[in-house]
């Protein structure tokens, strides 16, 4: 059948085959007469060998592709997928946002890529990306495309046992650059080691300063997290709970009391570890600082796992070669076994002579 009525408006549809490829497409039009004539043009231009039917995601662009996939996934996912979605299009749109889906090549996203490495991690880039992809397999569905460009792009190598933490001299000069406003979420990242995206999510309803406790209701494993206060950190609470706005439910704010976004907070961090001359540092490292400083001070690897919040112990393994002191300790006890066997050895000699 080369004509097909559809939908509520009873629009008519075109529905041949050309060299043996169908070739389907919207009249526009619910006039049976005025269909037809636009069905005999194209039949025309067939046979004239001028008529080429345009490529898959020709007349889509990318803004429009990621405004419809957020808008039909935006009610699955959690607070924190939204934050990070809506994190990778600050940094897509402003690239891809004009392009037809057809001209967005593997070649223009790992260009996208290599252009990206000079300002963010890794993995940051590598989450950006799949977020993208996503987007392309879902637009699949829709029949806007034929192929995930992003399927042909390899995920850039991330340094997952990376440890960065605080050297002698640096914790102060990263003080003295901080702006007052972010020295508290800096000392609560070093003292808690908990994310960005849950400390700039705390809210006093999560703080139990007479049991001296943070619960964290999801963090990235997806389970919840019962933190206990050190006092560095209760006193800090302590002290912020006295000025807290009566406005607002969250602990920390901007300079201005506005809520606070991680990209705003990792800029000013950037900024301040710049001003105070500490390289390749990003806030994420104030994690590694306080595992690191855990185990620095003979605190156990499984200890330092449940404080972090690692579902898999062997994530925090990458800081056990940061605890000598406390490996020389524990492979002593070999010491006190070989001289309990030589005291056991030389009484066997003394009653064997004695007889």
């Amino acid at each position: 059948m080369s004509l097909i009525q559809r939908g509520k408006n009873n629009i008519w549809h075109i529905d041949i085959m050309i060299d043996g490829q169908r070739i389907r497409q919207s009249t526009d039009t619910g006039d049976r007469k005025l269909a037809e004539n636009i069905l005999a043009k194209i039949r025309t231009k067939v046979i004239e060998q001028k008529y080429y039917p345009k490529p898959l995601g020709e007349d889509k662009l990318f803004c429009e592709m990621m405004e419809r996939f957020v808008k039909e996934h935006k009610i699955n996912l959690s607070r924190q997928s939204q934050k990070s979605l809506k994190t990778s299009l600050n940094h897509l749109l402003p690239v891809f946002s004009e392009i037809s889906l057809s001209k967005i090549t593997p070649s223009k996203i790992i260009a996208y890529q290599q252009k990206r490495l000079k300002k963010a991690a890794p993995a940051s880039i590598n989450k950006e990306v799949s977020h993208m992809s996503k987007a392309f397999s879902t637009a699949i569905k829709w029949d806007w495309i034929e192929k995930n460009p992003c399927a042909r792009v390899e995920s850039l190598k991330t340094d997952n046992l990376r440890v960065r933490y605080l050297m002698e001299g640096e914790v102060e000069k990263l003080y003295s650059a901080l702006p007052d406003w972010l020295k508290p979420i800096v000392t609560t990242a070093r003292y808690t080691g908990l994310r960005l995206s849950n400390i700039i999510g705390l809210k006093w309803s999560d703080v139990n300063l007479f049991s001296k406790t943070i619960i964290i209701g999801k963090t990235k494993n997806g389970e919840p997290l019962g933190l206990p206060m050190n006092e560095t950190v209760f006193h800090l609470f302590k002290s912020l709970s006295k000025v807290r706005h009566i406005n607002s439910s969250e602990i920390f704010l901007g300079k201005s009391n506005q809520r606070l976004s991680g990209c705003t907070v990792s800029i000013m961090f950037s900024r301040a570890c710049k001003k105070a001359g500490i390289k390749n540092f990003r806030f994420h490292d104030l994690r590694h600082d306080f595992c690191s400083r855990l185990v620095q001070s003979g605190v156990d690897i499984y200890t330092v796992a449940a404080l972090a919040g690692h579902k898999n112990v062997g994530t925090t393994q990458r800081y056990a070669h940061l605890s000598p002191e406390k490996l020389r300790q524990d492979i002593s006890v070999l010491d006190s076994t070989t001289q309990n066997s030589h005291t056991r050895k030389k009484g066997m000699d003394e009653i064997s002579t004695s007889y």
